[in-house]
């Protein structure tokens, strides 16, 4: 059998704070089942070309528009592979965070600092797949090299008597942006996939930057 995916330690926002490495001792109290956590209003533009970069840049704009960022798909793919190529390998996310990160000023104005968040392998924190879907964001996901996104997890949350919490992913559902229909929508499921055939999540987190007068 496979592994048990994501077991993650959590310390509860209203909680006092815990130490990160701190494990949960004793039965927990309370086992709330099949928790869902979903984006609500999910919109996701078909890639100009069927291709792995398409479908990572895709991702990225989604993840950008969700907080008020508008930059497009050909935008990034002509700034990581200088030009609108057709590429079907995926990215090392190191590579990914180095295109995408920095400071950039908005048709709007604004001047922003977009900052990557990634890690590889299967998620073991929160804030690498619950803590974005919460806030409203998608979080990209390479499984097997495709680049996914994921639009919700169902998990179950365990609670503790010193106020830690531990989420055991059950189920992490998916949209393939280069297909098209049903079958567009697939899900992960732990227990019948490998853990070990994610090569990573990749969210991206836009930082307002003050704007001083003499910048204007």
């Amino acid at each position: 059998m496979f592994p048990r995916l994501l077991i993650i330690l959590l310390c509860a926002a209203l909680a006092l704070p815990l130490a990160s490495d701190k494990k949960p001792k004793g039965a927990p109290l309370m086992r709330l089942p099949d928790q869902t956590v979903e984006l609500t209003a999910f919109w996701l533009p078909t890639p100009l070309q069927k291709c792995t970069n398409w479908a990572w840049a895709v991702a990225v704009e989604v993840m950008l528009k969700s907080q008020q960022v508008a930059i497009k798909q050909n935008d990034w793919v002509q700034k990581a592979n200088y030009g609108e190529v057709c590429i079907d390998t995926a990215p090392a996310l190191e590579a990914l965070a180095k295109v995408i990160d920095g400071a950039y000023v908005l048709d709007d104005g604004r001047h922003v600092r977009l900052e990557s968040r990634y890690i590889s392998g299967a998620p073991t924190i929160p804030d690498d797949l619950i803590a974005p879907l919460r806030l409203g964001h998608p979080v990209l996901l390479f499984w097997k090299s495709r680049a996914l996104v994921v639009r919700a997890a169902t998990y179950d949350e365990y609670i503790y008597p010193n106020g830690q919490r531990m989420f055991q992913i059950k189920e992490i559902k998916l949209v393939d942006p280069l297909l098209t229909g049903k079958q567009r929508e697939f899900s992960f499921l732990n227990g019948r996939d490998d853990p070990a055939d994610i090569g990573g999540v990749f969210h991206v987190v836009v930082v307002p930057e003050k704007q001083f007068p003499w910048q204007r």
